[in-house]
């Protein structure tokens, strides 16, 4: 079993945090307050999880990504990178790379540039 890894500078976990086994930080990462991050997940550089939002395991979430407040993300999944998911979306599938998320279940509402 592995502990938690938190690769190069700048990254901030806040108070609240949960971090179980085997998950990856990249640099530049924001774990707001109160989030969870479940077991053998990958969080890419420059990505930011606001307030209480919740990662199940095994979810790989791409460089860049922005998580709104609340926001629910289950097992298995993944998020390309540059996407941004909506304040308090459940997302029960994988997300491509730039793209806009909301909803339950968050689905693309539009496409962009990173």
């Amino acid at each position: 079993m592995r502990d938690v890894t938190i690769y190069g500078e700048g990254s901030i976990i806040c108070a609240g945090c949960l971090i179980t086994v085997n998950v990856t930080i990249h640099e530049f990462v924001i774990l707001n307050l109160g989030c969870t991050v479940g077991h053998d997940t990958e969080i890419g550089a420059y990505s930011s999880l606001m307030l209480s939002v919740n990662v199940s395991g095994e979810v790989e979430i791409g460089e860049g990504v922005y998580v709104g407040t609340g926001a629910k993300i289950i097992n298995r999944l993944s998020i390309g990178e540059g996407t941004i998911v909506g304040a308090g979306a459940v997302v029960t599938g994988s997300l491509p790379a730039c793209c806009t998320a909301v909803g339950i279940p968050a689905k693309p509402i539009k496409y962009h540039k990173v």
